[in-house]
């Protein structure tokens, strides 16, 4: 029973660290995107608006899937936990979590219904 705790730990930290890659490469990937909109002002290519707006969606849309699998490791670790302020801990961590991805999903979905419509 040790070792599959021990392995869940381990498994935890894995999905968290593949949760904050994630985001990290969605960052890089938008940020890169930004900084070729914002240089397209010089080119005449500027998209405006719509560009920034772009932006956010591919940053938005890494986040999400980002905070999905730091949930997904909260979720082990509430697993693992064994004492109640642990479990209350960890409990609120998914709340926060599910209400940020919650949030920015329907705000993801605005946006990307405004850029089709």
């Amino acid at each position: 029973m040790q070792h599959l705790m021990e392995w869940l730990e381990h498994a935890a930290t894995f999905v968290d660290i593949v949760g904050i890659a994630i985001v990290l490469y969605g960052f890089v990937l938008s940020f890169i995107r930004l900084i070729a909109t914002e240089l397209g002002r010089f080119t005449g290519r500027f998209e405006g608006i719509m560009g920034c707006e772009k932006v956010r969606l591919q940053l938005g849309t890494y986040i999400l899937l980002g905070i999905e699998f730091m949930i997904a490791s909260d979720i082990i670790n509430t697993v693992i936990s064994r004492t109640i302020e642990s479990l209350i801990f960890v409990a609120s961590l998914v709340v926060i979590r599910t209400a940020i991805s919650f949030f920015l999903g329907r705000e993801l979905q605005e946006l990307a219904e405004k850029k089709e419509g």
